[in-house]
């Protein structure tokens, strides 16, 4: 379970700067998450998850029509649920799974389809039924929609390698991580160290197939 919340966790943080109220207000609560998750001790994460996930739900609330509070609210019961027991965890991962889809109707593309790439991974690193229920076609599905939303971008390219890795299909991976590793990355943007990671990861696994 913790390998994949950290998987989520840096798939999610692409923080920007924002002009609207909406907007400022998941910026501000997406720091504070940020900042527990890294910083924080693990005795004292849990109050502090817990209020914020209080605070997104009122951004939530103020903001139905927007997909990033869904989002980050997914992002933090995500993050949540590395510090639970494993049946208090699945319950989170399965809320967090509810939000991305009522984002991914709301605007599949927010966060250059973020929600989609998470929930491609949610299906096929979950356990599958009658565990939880993990779906290596509905996992497929949530990829490849992912790179309809954002072909050229990185973190799509290389989850979904990654996926057809894990899948036994080293030869269709092939064009997906030289995809991943020949994306343009803006190093002015917060996110560029995490998607120079993945390109990272996806030289690596590009070397091992050879």
């Amino acid at each position: 379970m913790k390998k994949l919340i950290f998987v989520v966790f840096l798939l999610f943080y692409t923080q920007c700067a924002y002009a609207d109220p909406m907007q400022e207000s998941v910026a501000k609560i997406e720091a504070s998450w940020v900042n527990t998750s890294v910083a924080a001790p693990a005795p004292e994460r849990k109050n502090m998850f817990l209020q914020l996930a209080d605070d997104i739900s009122n951004v939530v609330t103020a903001f139905p029509r927007h997909a990033e509070p869904l989002i980050l609210k997914s992002a933090i019961l995500l993050t949540m649920a590395e510090d639970a027991s494993s049946f208090v965890a699945l319950g989170l991962v399965k809320q967090a799974k509810e939000l991305l889809a009522k984002a991914i109707v709301i605007d599949p593309s927010a966060r250059e389809g973020s929600a989609l790439v998470t929930m491609g991974i949610l299906y096929y690193k979950v356990p599958g039924w009658p565990i939880a229920f993990g779906d290596d076609k509905q996992a497929e599905a949530y990829l490849l929609q992912a790179l309809e939303v954002n072909p050229d971008g990185v973190t799509s390219n290389y989850f979904y390698a990654e996926f057809l890795l894990e899948q036994g299909k080293d030869d269709q991976a092939v064009s997906y991580l030289n995809k991943a590793i020949g994306a343009t990355l803006d190093p002015k943007h917060t996110s560029f160290k995490i998607k120079t990671k993945q390109k990272a990861k996806a030289k690596a696994a590009l070397a091992n197939l050879s």
